[in-house]
């Protein structure tokens, strides 16, 4: 009975060491040069007075394991700030908040969508130009062949085009296929 409780106190022993490495300056997200120029490690942006060239290392990404508490931000000694002195608002180098980050995201998904609906609308108007292209061209293909066309009159009775009219047709269907087609 003594053996597992001695066996169990060295278990918690390590725990506890373990846990007080995990807290090493090393894990901390932001780290800069102070105006004494000794090397400062926080988990929150440096203040406003430190300059981008002092910031020797800053997070790539936000981690979420310490939100801002409900009270607003706080300064570098823990007490609650003005939020409109805020030292995250005015460092350049401060990550991004979770929203602005989704507005980011939204907005990039709006472009992509609407640049999606422009590439589609564009492909259809290709599509019916090509279409108009070829119906023009097989029609400009009938009238030069010499193949009998008809047309309908307004009274609805059925004509053939006599060589004037044939002539006209392709000229009118040649300055198409040169605008539409080219």
């Amino acid at each position: 009975m003594f053996a597992n409780s001695s066996v169990i106190r060295a278990t918690i022993a390590v725990a506890i060491v373990l846990a007080g490495f995990a807290s090493t300056p090393s894990e901390a997200q932001w780290a800069w040069k102070d105006g004494n120029g000794r090397l400062v490690y926080s988990d929150r942006p440096p203040p406003s007075d430190i300059k981008p060239a002092q910031i020797t290392r800053q997070p790539s990404t936000q981690v979420l394991a310490n939100p801002a508490p409900a009270s607003g931000p706080l300064d570098d000694a823990g007490k609650p700030t003005d939020a409109k002195n805020s030292d995250t608002k005015n460092t350049p180098n401060a990550p991004k908040t979770i929203a602005e980050r989704e507005m980011e995201f939204r907005k990039r998904q709006q472009e992509r969508a609407d640049s999606d609906k422009k590439a589609a609308e564009e492909q259809t108007k290709n599509a019916t130009k090509t279409a108009e292209c070829d119906r023009a061209r097989g029609y400009m293909k009938s009238l030069e062949d010499g193949v009998r066309i008809t047309r309908t009159d307004a009274s609805g009775n059925r004509e053939f085009l006599d060589d004037a009219q044939r002539a006209a047709e392709a000229d009118r269907t040649r300055k198409i296929i040169q605008s539409t087609c080219s």
